[in-house]
């Protein structure tokens, strides 16, 4: 990933596509093949998480697309930082 020119888009999963307002804009997750892993803790030690994937990805021989995707699954107002849990999805070529 390019940390110095990241794009980031914003989304919530629904079941249908639903028509486009203002700015908000439907989009869709294409299906891939994806290397995936659930981690909890602080988010700000999150970038291991994804050294460690892309070591895996690399070694197996699969080559990253460059894209990522984040997954919340409970809020930092709610939970501590060790207990946070985000789903991290890298598809791959």
């Amino acid at each position: 990933m390019d940390m110095q020119n990241l794009e980031v888009e914003i989304g919530f999963p629904v079941s249908k596509t639903l028509p486009e307002k203002g700015d908000i804009k439907a989009g869709v997750i294409p299906a891939s093949k994806v290397v995936f892993c659930i981690y909890r803790g602080a988010y700000s030690d999150i970038t291991s998480t994804y050294d460690e994937m892309a070591k895996w990805i690399a070694e197996k021989g699969f080559k990253p697309t460059g894209v990522a995707y984040e997954y919340y699954f409970n809020s930092p107002m709610d939970f501590s930082e060790t207990e946070l849990l985000t789903m991290l999805v890298m598809p791959i070529e």
